[in-house]
């Protein structure tokens, strides 16, 4: 790795910036000088950031740097800054160590922009001042990590540091080892969020998260006691919310530790821990005023000396205390808000009577009048149907109507009656069998089959058949859809009625109408 020098104040990517007019690449470490800035206008990759004296770099808007960001002059107190105002955006990829001066911070977000790094985070080695600091929002603006945060071997050495912006990490924050070294510190009125663990440091005043103002710290994971110092700590008028506190090891047979908890609260202060678990020698994980946020979400974790076993509940269930989720009502949360019940349980009304549900008995009954609503065959409405259907009697009467007057055509059978010429259209036999204008009735017995040659019969009988085929087709199929065939039930839906090869469709809302139609 080459080390270029700045050889005047200027832009990172132009030649004249740097002596022997070399940009700094990938393999180079580049260090302003003293009394020169360098200014960052587009992205840029090397192996490494620093600077000497005074020198110092600004970071612009849009742009990210791709390096390790060291401070290692003694003498001035900011390496990097970023200051464009929001909706401003710049990122930092690289790993981010603080200086060995006095207030030495490696990295400043001092305007409204928001700021992004990849990376973890280490406090400086020099006490005093404002402290030597990795990270610092120092206004309102927003800055988001992902990686560890770390506190350095000097005093006020925070990994990171938040204002009344808002300061995001994903990752662990851990104290150091000499006082109020955190890593990291929310010291005004802004919010300082942690996704991960924070383990106290080897000082009693070494915290591992610390709300140190009027602010807001949220640790979405554990707060550890650490060999000395407490995981997080809420000591003014913030508050604070934690997700689990857990004691250090201290205890009978410790060695090397002091009582540390996992968070401690001030009087004035307003901490909510949703679980507590206790050191594995029974250090106790809390101090001070505490709430635990929640009697449904809320798990006491404690641990025996001295075999450390768990016995109570865990919050994630790994013990397989809890029921199956098709066990438990639809829409009940349980198990520490981790499960949701999807087993659906009807209401009593619901269910026929007497059979079990839930805690008691179904009560609904079932009627006819409730089959035939189902169907959409209200009363009425089935009773008019019926009511509509003809009588045997009636077909009778009509097939006879058809045939004396509806088939009167020549070779039919109406044709073949010889009719008269008189008013009533009738065929008059006297007693001798034959055919009379003035007589107006048959006479009793006068006809018989002898008077009929075998073949008039046969024909006579055969002509009936064939003029009456589609009427006795009609008494057939009325008599199969009364449900009177034997050959074939009738079979009825809420939508069809069916006898054999005669299918009927029922459409209407059984209600208001009711059409009854042949398919």
């Amino acid at each position: 790795m080459a080390l270029i020098l700045s050889a005047a104040t200027g832009n990172f990517n132009a030649g004249a910036t740097w002596v022997g007019g070399i940009v700094p690449g990938a393999a180079d470490e580049a260090r302003a000088s003293t009394t020169h800035t360098i200014t960052i206008t587009a992205s840029v990759t090397c192996t490494e950031l620093s600077n000497a004296g005074t020198g110092t770099y600004v970071l612009n808007n849009g742009v990210t740097l791709t390096a390790n960001v060291t401070h290692k002059s003694t003498t001035t107190s900011t390496l990097l800054t970023f200051s464009a105002a929001s909706p401003a955006t710049a990122s930092i990829v690289g790993n981010i160590t603080a200086g060995a001066v006095a207030s030495g911070i490696a990295v400043v977000n001092s305007s409204t922009g928001t700021l992004t790094v990849t990376g973890n985070l280490l406090g400086g080695s020099v006490g005093g001042g404002s402290g030597c600091i990795a990270v610092n929002n120092t206004s309102t603006g927003v800055v988001n990590i992902t990686g560890n945060a770390t506190a350095g071997s000097g005093g006020n050495a925070h990994g990171a540091q938040n204002a009344a912006g808002t300061l995001t990490i994903t990752g662990n924050a851990t104290g150091g080892s000499v006082t109020t070294a955190n890593g990291i510190n929310n010291n005004s009125i802004g919010t300082l969020n942690l996704i991960g663990t924070a383990t106290g440091g080897s000082n009693a005043t070494a915290y591992g998260a610390n709300n140190a103002s009027t602010g807001q710290l949220n640790i979405t994971g554990t707060a550890i006691g650490g060999t000395a110092g407490i995981g997080a700590n809420n000591t003014s008028t913030g508050t604070l919310n934690l997700t689990r506190a857990k004691g250090n090891a201290f205890g009978i047979g410790s060695v090397g530790l002091s009582a540390a908890v996992g968070v401690s609260s001030a009087q004035a202060s307003i901490t909510k821990v949703e679980e507590i678990e206790y050191g594995s020698l029974g250090q106790s994980p809390t101090s001070g005023p505490t709430y635990l946020t929640s009697e449904l979400t809320n798990v006491a974790i404690f641990v025996n000396y001295p075999t450390g076993s768990k016995t109570l509940s865990d919050p994630n269930n790994t013990a397989g205390l809890s029921p199956a989720d098709t066990d438990v009502r639809s829409g009940v949360v349980y198990n520490n808000g981790n499960d949701t019940g999807t087993c659906e349980v009807p209401a009593a009304g619901s269910v026929a009577f007497g059979v079990p549900v839930d805690n008691t008995t179904g009560t609904a009954t079932l009627t006819a009048a409730d089959v035939r609503a189902a169907i959409g065959l209200a009363t009425a409405n089935l009773d008019t149907q019926l009511a509509d259907l003809p009588t045997a009697s009636e077909n009778a009467d009509a097939v006879w109507d058809e045939a004396t007057s509806g088939h009167t055509t020549a070779g039919t059978y109406g044709g073949r009656i010889v009719r008269s010429i008189n008013s009533n259209n009738e065929l008059q036999l006297t007693g001798s069998h034959h055919a009379a204008a003035d007589v107006h009735e048959f006479q009793a017995a006068v006809i018989q089959s002898v008077a009929f040659a075998t073949s008039a019969v046969t024909l006579f009988t055969d002509a009936m058949r064939t003029e009456l085929t589609p009427e006795l087709t009609e008494i057939t199929e009325v008599h199969a859809i009364h449900g009177l065939d034997i050959a074939n039930a009738l079979t009825v839906t809420p939508t069809s009625r069916t006898s054999g090869a005669i299918t009927q469709s029922i459409t209407g809302d059984g209600t208001t109408n009711t059409v009854v139609t042949r398919v």
